[in-house]
Parts: C-alpha cells; sequence; structure tokens
C-alpha cells in the first residue's frame, strides 16, 4: 500500500488488497466494517493520480454522483460516494465472478447462444446508463463482469475525457480515437467489438492483416433487383450496416455464425456512428431472436423465395430481405418485437396426454368406490353361551348422539357460501424482520440490489404485470437515493409501502404467489 493511500477510506472502509490501478486512480477490494460485507473502492489521487489536480478530482466527483444514479441490474450498483482528504472515492458491490475477457482467456470462443446471451444482458446495463446520461467511455472485454448469481454487470465507467489505454484501444469507436469524447454510439461500437471477440476469438480486423484459418467470405447470389445481396460488396462500397470493407464478418471466420448476426454485429462496427443501432434495448431484442430463433413473429421476413428455390424447413434460419441497398432509419430492423409466448401445440402428444388423463381418473374412481364400499360393512359379534346377544344397529336406527360442551371448530380453510377470501396466510414465518432501526445482513445497499434483482428474475419468467414491475425498480431507485443521502428512516418507509403495494397485487392477481420475487417478499417482513 502506498504512502499516499489510506488504509481507512472514511472511517468505514478498510483497504485489504489492490485489485487494479490506473492513470486516474486505484481500485481495492475493502471491507465495509458497517455493513459488514466486501465492497470495491475506487480512490482518486493515490500514486500517480495525486497530481492529477483539483479539477480533475471534481471531475470524478461529479461522474461518480453521476453514475450513482444508475441502478439496474445489470451495472454494478454504487453504494457510497464521498472526498477523502481531498480524493473523491466510489464504493461499488464487490463481483466475485470473472469477466468475460477472462472466460475467453481461458476457454477461446464461447457457443453462439451463450455470447448472444452475456451481450444482450452488457447492452441492457449500458442502455441504462445511457438513459441516465453516463457513458462508458472505457469498454474493453474486462468491463463486465460476473456477480456471485451468475447475473452480467457492467463496470469500470471512465471519465468522460480520459485517456483510454493501450489494451483499449482495439475497441475504439473511429470517432473517439479521432478525440471525440465518449457517446452512446462509440459505447456501442465497442461492445460489438467485444461481441467479435467473443464469437471469434479475435478483435476485429481489417482484411489485409494476416488472420491463422481464416476464409475468403463467400459470394453472395444476386437479388431479384439485380443488387448484391448483404454481405457481398464490391470493391470501393460499403455493406448494409455501413461498414465497407475494414472488418471481416464473423461468419468468414467462424462460418456457423447465422447471417441475422453477422449482420447485427457489422452494423454495431459501422464507421459512421448514424448507422449504428439506435440503443442498447434494441441490441438486447435482436440478440434475444436470434438466440431463439422463430420466437419473434414481430419481425418482418423476406417476401418470397427466389424462383426456384425450395421452401424452408422448420428451424431453418430466416433471412430478411434489404434489396442489397442501405436505406435511412435501417437500424430499426434490429428493434425486434417483444417475444411472444409460443402458440398451444396439438397432436398426438396432446391426444396421449388425454389419454392417460382420463385413465388416471377411472383407476382413481374404482379405488373410491371399492373404499366406500368396504366402509358399509358392519361387522357383527357371534353369540356365545356365556354372552348375551350384542344388539345390531340396522341403518333405521341411529345412535343417540353424545352432548359435548364446545361447538366443532371450523377449518381455517372453509368458506361458506358467498364468503370471499381477503387477506393472505402466511404459513411460514419470515427469516427477518426490519423494522426502525434494524439493517439487514450485508446493509440496506447490498438488501435493495438483492430486492431490484428478485423483480427483474420475476420479468424475466413473465409472470408479473409490467406496469407493476416498473413501478417497484422506481421506488426502490428513489429508497436508494434516499439512503445515499442519509435519510434511512424514510427510506425504510418507501420500502415498506413497496411491500404493501406488492402484497396487495398478489391478492388482485397481478404479482404471482410463487417464484422469485414471491420467495424475496415471503424472507423478509418490513415494518
Amino acid at each position: 500500500m502506498s504512502d499516499a493511500t489510506p488504509s481507512m477510506v472514511a472511517d468505514r472502509y478498510r483497504l485489504d488488497e489492490l485489485i487494479g490501478s490506473g492513470p486516474m486512480g486505484e481500485v481495492w477490494r475493502a471491507y465495509d466494517t458497517r455493513a459488514d460485507w466486501v465492497v470495491a473502492v475506487k480512490i482518486l489521487g493515490a500514486g500517480e493520480a495525486g497530481a492529477a489536480g483539483e479539477a480533475a478530482r471534481e471531475a470524478l466527483k461529479q461522474h461518480a454522483q453521476a453514475v450513482a444514479r444508475v441502478i439496474h441490474p445489470n451495472v454494478a450498483m454504487v453504494l457510497d460516494v464521498g472526498d477523502q482528504e481531498g480524493a473523491p472515492f466510489l464504493v461499488t458491490e464487490f463481483l466475485t465472478g470473472t469477466s468475460v475477457g477472462e472466460d475467453l482467456a481461458a476457454e477461446g470462443p464461447m457457443p453462439i447462444v451463450e455470447v448472444c446471451d452475456l451481450v444482450g444482458q452488457a447492452a441492457a446495463g449500458l442502455d441504462a446508463a445511457h438513459r441516465a446520461g453516463v457513458f462508458h467511455g472505457q469498454i474493453d472485454s474486462g468491463s463486465f463482469r460476473r456477480a456471485a448469481s451468475g447475473v452480467l454487470k457492467v463496470v469500470g465507467f471512465g471519465l468522460p475525457d480520459e485517456e483510454p489505454s493501450q489494451a483499449e484501444r482495439r475497441y475504439l469507436a473511429p470517432e473517439r480515437a479521432s478525440g471525440r469524447p465518449a457517446t452512446a454510439a462509440a459505447d456501442l461500437y465497442a461492445l460489438g467489438a467485444v461481441c467479435y471477440e467473443l464469437l471469434c476469438g479475435r478483435p476485429p480486423a481489417a482484411p489485409d492483416l494476416p488472420v491463422t484459418g481464416m476464409r475468403a467470405t463467400p459470394p453472395s447470389p444476386p437479388s431479384a433487383s439485380g443488387a448484391e445481396a448483404p454481405g457481398a460488396s464490391a470493391p470501393g462500397t460499403e455493406a448494409p450496416g455501413g461498414v465497407g470493407q475494414g472488418v471481416v464478418p464473423p461468419s468468414a471466420i467462424r462460418p456457423e455464425i447465422p447471417a441475422e448476426l453477422d449482420r447485427l454485429v457489422l452494423a454495431m462496427l459501422a464507421p459512421d456512428p448514424a448507422r449504428r443501432p439506435s440503443g442498447g434495448e434494441p441490441v438486447r431484442r435482436a440478440l434475444a431472436a436470434i438466440a431463439r430463433p422463430g420466437a419473434a413473429p414481430g419481425a418482418a421476413p423476406a417476401a418470397a423465395n427466389p424462383a426456384g428455390a425450395p421452401a424452408g424447413r422448420p428451424g431453418d434460419t430466416q433471412v430478411y430481405d434489404f434489396n442489397g441497398v442501405p436505406r435511412a432509419g435501417d437500424t430499426a430492423v434490429y428493434e425486434s418485437a417483444e417475444l411472444d409466448p409460443a402458440p398451444p401445440r396439438t397432436g398426438n402428444k396432446l391426444l396421449i396426454q388425454m389419454g392417460i388423463a382420463v385413465a388416471v381418473i377411472a383407476v382413481v374412481a374404482v379405488a373410491m368406490v371399492m373404499w366406500a364400499g368396504s366402509r358399509k360393512e358392519t361387522p357383527v359379534a357371534e353369540p356365545s353361551a356365556s354372552t348375551p346377544p350384542t344388539p345390531v344397529l340396522t341403518p333405521d336406527v341411529a345412535p343417540p348422539a353424545r352432548p359435548t360442551s364446545e361447538p366443532p371448530r371450523a377449518s381455517p380453510t372453509d368458506l361458506t357460501p358467498g364468503d370471499t377470501a381477503t387477506s393472505l396466510v402466511q404459513t411460514v414465518g419470515p427469516k427477518a424482520t426490519l423494522g426502525s432501526g434494524q439493517t439487514p445482513a450485508g446493509g440496506w445497499d447490498h438488501w435493495l440490489v438483492k430486492f431490484d434483482e428478485a423483480v427483474t428474475a420475476q420479468e424475466d419468467i413473465g409472470d408479473i404485470d409490467p406496469h407493476v414491475a416498473e413501478k417497484v425498480h422506481d421506488k426502490l431507485r428513489k429508497a436508494a437515493k434516499k439512503l445515499q443521502d442519509g435519510h434511512f428512516e424514510p427510506a425504510r418507509g418507501q420500502i415498506a409501502g413497496v411491500y404493501r403495494d406488492l402484497r396487495n397485487a398478489q391478492v388482485k392477481g397481478d404479482v404471482p404467489l410463487s417464484g422469485p420475487l414471491a420467495s424475496f417478499l415471503d424472507d423478509f417482513a418490513v415494518s
């Protein structure tokens, strides 16, 4: 630990291990002595950054406050910002998983579906940051790291004017290389370069660079109008994403990459920022549709097969006809429709299931009849010489009723006609009750992150009203902001209100009674 770096920050965070450093500061694995958990602390003013000057320190302080406003499951959550003897610091959740760059170095190119999933999560996180007015500007394969739960999160947001490192330059958009500031479009270019590297095992390169094992791009047949199809550009022309011959298509290195993914990656790597996708959310939707072919019926397929071409088979990848000519607003082709549930399947499988159900019902009915018949047989005692005959009760004679001092107890689940259930009965007590002055394990900030992730997990299942989920996300963000400002009781009151709203939504059927969100609500009680 250098002399310029304190062992304790803000009398709360104990610096245990240096895990990264750069021109503007250091990143430490630290221990939060109040919340009793591990965090990551980034400090400006350690080492060479001590000479950065007051202006640079003020810039990081403002940047840290801006990043702290970005609350999303795919962004490493900022837990605290402050100033330590003139050096601003930033505290975030500590991620124990590996980065996609580390996975790539250890295992090589990843499966296509896994790449679509990881890059889709990264795109969602960047989209949330961009909507908050925050741009990353320093994206490389180490900028996306897994949490212990496996969720991928964006980390390492850089300063707007921070000089990129040598390793980051291969992910730089052309406009960034020429000195322009970070933008959303430049972040998407860098994300496209990371996606290219995960698919091909190497960053994008110009075709005149030697690439081991590379094959030439196969020629594409001309379209009906006489223009060449996407992916086959004549010398001096550009392909439909605005990408010229400066980037080799991923499918030229890895033939099994589908055409839709080829076009999306090339569009993200377009030299002209205006030709790239309009945001991270369209990229996420397009990747979801590619990973699940046929699940996005909102996309428009080609009008018809060329004359003489064989008809498509079930499971074939659809190819969309752009007529070989880029059009204004072509970015919109990647704004795939929301995935609709698959239609119910019919056929032999359904008939077999119905037959099995009928057979089970018949067996149960026969068993019930036999059981009921056995109960009607009343045993009769055999008379003996020493025992007088025992009178036998016939069906016409009812046994006298025994008097009782207390009425029969009604079952909690018995409802008389006309009754309506008005409350939920909790059968298992919560693991913890969070009242005034009480703090959950790991601190409120960590607990809010888990709460937000539970809502997101329920959304991924598709079993929650979208409007309810959006309101919960918004209220949790406001509660997190109150906690950061030191207003603990108002924040706890707002969280308790979120609990009440979700319980009412469960009664109305807008929120399910089972699943990750219901489990989280049952584990904790907030008063």
